[in-house]
């Protein structure tokens, strides 16, 4: 399980350039082995154009974020987490674009990663970017989450495996994103990347009505 969401950690920090609703209790990780290639690393950088770039959209309406950059466990309240079914209480760590927070459940164990982007302020614009230089191993824009634009990606596709990774902008700077893995009892039965928008639409409501 620590491989597995280390694996995740590592994607979401290494490389920055409409799902619907599921039922409660539903991410927890596969038993697959994460994948052994390297991951291209980056830097944060000043944006040297007005955003956003590289045909990323605009967010009209943006969020501010930044005390959930600060303590991003508080992007989930306990109730939300426990519906989740990833406990009750987060794990935050610090990632190379941002802080980062990891609910996980032993006896499941399930997991999902709040990670924000915010050491490289351009937002989706550098995801979008990335995409095309070919970095990603799959890139899709995403209906909406509350609002606000979302993309799926990942530099391994590890869908099939219940694995999924999207990243919602709050902001034209500001992006945050969502890792998860579902349990060998949910692959092939439920959608990760629908599991991982409805954990994103929960920390967006949690963040506009201020944790």
């Amino acid at each position: 399980m620590r491989s597995k969401t280390v694996i995740l950690c590592l994607c979401i920090a290494a490389l920055v350039a409409g799902c619907t609703r599921t039922d409660q209790g539903e991410p927890a990780p596969a038993t697959t082995d994460p994948p052994t290639e390297s991951v291209p690393s980056t830097t944060s950088e000043e944006p040297d154009e007005d955003l956003p770039t590289d045909g990323a959209p605009a967010v009209p309406d943006p969020l501010d974020t930044s005390t959930f950059q600060e303590e991003p466990c508080r992007s989930l309240t306990s109730a939300q987490s426990q519906e989740l079914n990833v406990g009750t209480a987060g794990k935050q760590s610090e990632d190379v674009l941002g802080n980062a927070c990891e609910w996980s459940n032993a006896e499941t164990h399930g997991a999902a990663i709040i990670s924000f982007l915010d050491k490289d302020p351009r937002g989706l614009s550098a995801l979008y970017k990335a995409d095309k230089a070919g970095k990603w191993a799959y890139f899709e824009e995403l209906s909406p989450i509350e609002g606000f634009p979302a993309i799926a990606r990942a530099v391994a596709d590890d869908r099939a495996d219940g694995t999924c990774s999207i990243v919602v902008g709050t902001s034209d700077e500001i992006a945050f994103d969502v890792s998860l893995v579902l349990s060998l009892a949910n692959r092939g039965k439920k959608d990760s990347c629908d599991v991982a928008a409805q954990v994103a639409g929960m920390a967006l409501q949690t963040m506009r009505q201020g944790g």
